[in-house]
């Protein structure tokens, strides 16, 4: 088993595509499919379910995700270690709602960039569905959330500020009049909200 063949598995899990996952290496799509292949061979394991043209993931290939993912990791940090670069070096994934990063993670951003340019920072919209699970495997390395409260066991979780929530409507609508709305006041009410917030 070599490095090279789980840092080719990771990608593959993390876009759930062999060609997506060549394109992001700069690989024939062959050499992924090749080194994929070699990988279940050595561990009599298959990884990927292959339906039709989507690739998910087998319960053997979520268990060596974990595995794999913090071999990448560490192979970066002993990288960054022992460089002679002047900066960080690596990689930064987070979750963050769309509503969170349209209004700060711009400037936030920049700064980062500013203090690690050489550390590739990605930026995924966040669900909290997995997210226990992504967080203590390493797929992802810090989440933000917009939720009245979270209680993971084994998850750091600190609350950063309280955002006040507004209700939005046309100048028409009937409670567009009312000096005050209250929850009974939204039955049978047509709702636009962000899906993952």
């Amino acid at each position: 088993m070599e490095i090279r063949q789980l840092k080719t598995f990771v990608t593959v899990a993390d876009v759930l595509s062999f060609t997506k996952a060549s394109n992001r290496l700069n690989m024939a799509q062959s050499s992924v499919s090749a080194q994929i292949k070699a990988l279940e061979e050595e561990l009599d394991l298959k990884l990927f379910d292959r339906i039709g043209r989507r690739v998910v993931l087998t319960e053997a290939g979520r268990r060596l995700y974990a595995y794999a993912r913090r071999m990448d990791e560490m192979t970066r940090e002993i990288k960054s270690e022992f460089s002679t670069a002047q900066y960080a070096q690596g990689a930064l994934t987070v979750r963050v709602p769309e509503t969170i990063a349209s209004v700060y993670m711009p400037s936030v951003v920049e700064r980062f960039h500013t203090d690690h340019p050489k550390v590739k920072l990605e930026l995924i919209n966040c669900s909290d569905e997995q997210l226990r699970e992504e967080l203590n495997t390493g797929r992802i390395d810090l989440a933000f959330l917009l939720t009245d409260s979270i209680h993971f066991k084994e998850v750091n979780v600190v609350p950063l500020k309280t955002e006040k929530m507004v209700l939005v409507s046309g100048p028409s609508h009937p409670l567009a009049q009312q000096p005050q709305v209250e929850w009974d006041n939204l039955t049978e009410q047509t709702l636009l909200l962000p899906k993952t917030d």
